[in-house]
């Protein structure tokens, strides 16, 4: 769908300057259903631009409808020239009723010149038909298939109170101007319009509403859309021009859908918020206030994400504006749930009373005050959680009916400062903040989407199935890093110690220290693997494979065999030493790039070759496998970041766990450094069909 949509507006745009952004409004007010007006002098196009996004409708036209009507009003115009002539042979019956064949009434497009010139007669019609799409024709009410219609005025509608309601019917609205000076020099070449237009038929179109009526709007976007509304409200207090009816709010959500369903997206993002700019203004003095406002929202809630070239990214950690100020009181719960006055927690009734929506869904900040202790529970129910959660450096222990405190956590939350023993931190996170805490089991158990992790301390894997756009940084695993796959996302300064692998299946998986597989886009830098294995399966030190990825500074350290075994061409023990067919990973895909990796020389790979920047990295003996090495080839910091362990004969992270949340931030900061990254609005942006060439985010 996309792809047909992009070929229809390149038509459209044929031999128009300077009309791009308008044409593409214009073509999603249609699809979405919604109407929309044109403001701009005469003479700049507005009549034509309304003819070429009906001719890509035109073919719908049935018998008993027309595909298009086009009529020009005036101050004099009559109901007659607009909704049909009165009908003699019901006037004959004494029945008042208009023949409306060809009219307005019985078209899918329509385009009204200078419709703020409409006498009161044809207001009132015209006021059920955009809203309700409902014409009354006599006595009876007659439902009308307009799908949109386009408006066009020279002047807008100021100081005529009783032109409003007409107005608020217009969801959208453009301001058509004449070409720049820059701009007249390409009027010369300017072609004829193409003969015909590509078409969007009827089922296409049911289709693409039925895909909208899918569409979900994410916590971050809620919030986002929520504090434009707000910031509108109290910037345009004094104006009474600008204000905003619950029926545009409605209108304007259905907008974003049919935007992210157009662009093959099941959720709405960022850049299908920037549309509002076009919504949310009633005179043309205000729209740049308002875009402003929309824009500056919205980079508020945009954040830097590791870049995937040729892909949008989804969003990222976003911080949501609270919606309780201080003094606000919850009920059973001192404090008021803002960041300097936080809800307090200090046993198991406060903790399980995160369950209740109206205090775990809500976005408030909490502080945990005391160890709480939920072994003697006799079922625990994994809470959604939405809001910041500082564990104060406490711990919480678990129920052994359950091994997750929260079931989900929602975007824009951040978890700190948390111990956990015998649970689990979440099922799935997405858009998460999680710093400084420790588990000693896992801490995401499923999915992990677009977090940032930092300076966390677990027992078993740390994300336990798959993580997408994640950062994870300064951060120590009991297992593998990710149990799953990695796609375009940063693990930099990590260390998986005492990595037990126990694989016993007849599917040999490829397996790595850090992921299963490393998908388009990951990093992962100056990260350290060193462990045990248990049975039989295919591992490797990093990853399975590196599709179009990169790995590089990073060390295998020791792996010992607890099982003399062996196990095919993958990997398999000679006494208690460990024979990797590859060291680093298992296969380079798509220009997955290896750099300057290392392996202690008591992990062998299966082919003798040395490959300093290839599979198996290069091969160091144990004496050298020391602290001037990691430092001075590897080019690891030993200042801020790593310490040397005399005991273990290994690097060890200096600040890792409860107690390193002040760090994190830093720590986050100068994990991304040198990392290529992208801001999340601008990438949506470009991926956005409606909003491709926007330039300014």
């Amino acid at each position: 769908m996309k792809q047909r949509l992009n070929t229809i507006l390149n038509a459209l745009n044929h031999g128009l300057v300077e009309r791009g952004e308008v044409i593409r409004l214009a073509l999603l007010t249609v699809l979405a259903g919604e109407n929309l007006v044109l403001i701009g002098p005469p003479g700049t196009g507005k009549s034509l631009l309304a003819r070429r996004i009906a001719a890509c409708f035109a073919h719908e036209a049935e018998p008993g409808n027309s595909g298009y009507f086009e009529y020009l009003l005036t101050k004099f115009s009559t109901p007659e020239e607009i909704f049909g002539p009165l009908s003699i042979a019901e006037l004959k019956a004494d029945r008042f009723k208009r023949n409306t064949g060809g009219y307005l009434p019985t078209v899918r497009i329509a385009f009204l010149d200078e419709i703020f010139k409409a006498n009161s007669s044809i207001l009132n019609a015209l006021l059920t038909i955009l809203n309700e799409r409902v014409y009354h024709n006599g006595s009876v009410r007659e439902a009308v298939p307009l799908r949109a219609l386009i408006a066009a005025s020279n002047e807008l509608p100021v100081g005529h109170e009783e032109l409003g309601a007409l107005y608020d019917r217009f969801l959208v609205r453009g301001f058509v101007d004449y070409v720049s000076q820059d701009g007249l020099s390409l009027l010369f070449d300017a072609d004829a319009a193409p003969g015909d237009y590509p078409k969007l038929d009827l089922s296409e179109l049911h289709d693409l509403q039925q895909a909208a009526a899918g569409v979900t709007i994410p916590d971050t976007v809620r919030t986002a859309i929520e504090t434009i509304w707000r910031k509108h409200r109290d910037t345009f207090k004094e104006d009474r021009r600008e204000q905003l009816s619950d029926r545009r709010f409605k209108k304007a959500l259905h907008l974003l859908r049919v935007s992210a369903a157009s662009n093959g997206r099941g959720e709405v993002d960022l850049s299908d918020v920037l549309l509002l700019k076009h919504c949310l203004w009633n005179h043309h003095d205000n729209a740049a206030e308002v875009q402003k406002l929309v824009l500056d929202t919205l980079r508020r809630f945009s954040h830097a994400v590791p870049c995937r070239e040729g892909a949008a990214l989804s969003p990222s950690v976003s911080t949501i504006e609270r919606p309780r100020g201080a003094g606000d009181v919850v009920k059973g719960y001192k404090g008021s749930g803002t960041e300097h006055d936080p809800l307090l927690i200090g046993n198991i009734d406060e903790l399980r009373g995160l369950a209740r929506a109206d205090v775990g869904l809500k976005g408030y900040y909490f502080r945990q005050t005391a160890a709480i202790d939920c072994s003697a529970l006799n079922s625990w129910h994994a809470i959604p959680f939405r809001g910041h959660y500082d564990g104060g450096g406490h711990r919480i222990v678990g129920n052994k009916t359950s091994d997750v405190l929260f079931s989900s956590i929602a975007a824009g939350s951040s978890i700190r400062n948390l111990r956990l023993q015998d649970w689990a931190l979440a099922v799935e996170a997405k858009e998460t903040a999680i710093k400084a805490c420790e588990s000693n089991l896992g801490l995401i158990q499923e999915r992990a989407f677009a977090c940032m992790i930092t300076a966390c301390r677990t027992g078993g894997s740390l994300i336990g199935c798959h993580a997408e756009a994640c950062t994870i940084a300064h951060c120590r695993a009991g297992s593998t890093l990710i149990g799953g796959d990695n796609d375009a996302g940063v693990a930099k300064n990590c260390r998986i110690a005492d990595c037990l692998i126990v694989l016993d299946y007849r599917g040999y998986g490829d397996r790595g220290g850090i992921a299963q597989k490393l998908g388009e886009g990951s990093v992962v830098e100056r990260c350290l693997v060193t462990g045990r294995y248990e049975g039989r399966g295919h591992f490797y030190g990093f990853a399975g494979n590196c599709n179009n990825s990169h790995i590089s500074n990073c060390a295998l350290g020791p792996f010992e065999c607890s099982l003399i075994k062996m196990t095919g061409r993958a990997i398999f023990s000679v006494g208690a030493e460990m024979i990797f067919a590859k060291r680093i990973a298992g296969k380079r895909l798509n220009g997955g790039e290896l750099r300057n990796n290392a392996a202690v020389d008591s992990v062998r790979s299966e082919s003798d070759s040395n490959e300093p920047d290839g599979l198996n990295g290069a091969s160091v003996a144990a004496a050298s496998f020391n602290q001037y090495y990691f430092e001075h080839t590897l080019g690891w910091d030993f200042d801020s970041v790593w310490t040397w362990n005399d005991q273990t004969g290994l690097p060890a992270l200096r600040q890792v766990g409860v107690g390193a949340a002040a760090a994190s931030t830093a720590i986050a900061s100068a994990t991304l450094a040198g990392t290529k990254q992208a801001d999340l609005l601008t990438q949506q942006l470009r991926a956005n069909l409606w909003l491709g060439d926007v330039a300014t985010c």
